[in-house]
């Protein structure tokens, strides 16, 4: 995970996000700003930027405009409680299966001879191909998305897990051994407590997928959502709150990919600082 890095008399400070990606992200809105300016593509497929932040604007809190398609009053922000609500049940639920099967293979070779094709198999088919089954399953109920959600990131952290033990010192597990350590503290304190950092990085890789594969599964068909704003505005063809839909759940996905960023980094402090040249 790189992390901005300053020095404040005399002091080191870390930051959970690169101060560099700030500049990226004011480098795109600008060239954003520059088509929409000179005009080099037409303001129906691209609108200003003022625009589309007064559209976030008019209709975050409250929207009549949006409760004309049916979507209540709430306005964007009711939507999106609902995609965040699917979003942080399913990657509880990823991780504390994940986590747990993950280690447990390492652990026990016939779990692992019964889990590992599972996960394969599910790692080597496209997500998105089994979404319309989820929807079939399961109907436009949000278990359907939380379900596909957690199919998708309990994969990911699984493979991680298991990645993770293998990668892991042996000399940590022969000292727990030497100290009499049992099997059950060899799991917790030896293989949970070391293999945190390089799991932590799954669990951001697969809640940054997770945004995106909740908007589409909303977009097959869902109860609420961003994703089932975004369905019921295409049919008007309305760039600019679809393009507002889509920045603010951009935006909370940021917000919250660099929060959790930060709690990684405070629960693994213990973990020896990288030079960086």
């Amino acid at each position: 995970m790189r992390t901005g890095r300053f020095d404040l008399s005399g002091r080191s400070l870390r930051l959970p996000f690169d101060p560099l990606g700030g500049l990226g992200l004011v480098g795109l809105f600008g060239v954003w700003y520059a088509i929409t300016w000179f005009h080099w593509l037409p303001v129906v497929y691209l609108p200003a930027p003022d625009v589309v932040a007064r559209t976030i604007w008019d209709n975050l809190f409250a929207s009549r405009y949006l409760e004309n398609f049916h979507l209540g009053r709430g306005g964007l922000l009711a939507a999106l409680s609902y995609t965040v609500q699917n979003v942080a049940l399913a990657l509880l639920l990823a991780c504390t299966l994940g986590i747990s099967l993950g280690l447990a293979s390492t652990r026990v070779r016939s779990a692992r001879a019964v889990l590992d094709p599972i996960v394969l198999t599910l790692g080597t088919i496209p997500i998105l191909v089994t979404a319309p089954f989820f929807l079939i399953w399961f109907g436009t109920d949000r278990s359907g998305q939380i379900a596909l959600l957690v199919v998708y990131e309990s994969t990911l952290i699984y493979m991680f897990a298991q990645r993770a033990v293998a990668n892991l010192d042996p000399v940590y597990e022969a000292a727990a051994r030497t100290m009499g350590a049992t099997p059950r503290h060899i799991l917790l304190d030896v293989h949970l407590k070391g293999t945190l950092p390089e799991v932590f990085g799954g669990i951001r890789i697969a809640l940054a997928g997770a945004w995106g594969l909740e908007a589409v599964s909303e977009l097959l068909g869902a109860p609420n959502g961003m994703g089932k704003v975004i369905s019921a505005l295409a049919s008007s063809t309305d760039v600019p709150t679809i393009m507002a839909t889509v920045l603010v759940l951009a935006a909370v996905a940021v917000a919250v990919d660099i929060l959790v960023a930060g709690l990684i980094g405070y629960f693994t402090r213990w973990r020896p600082e990288v030079a960086h040249g």
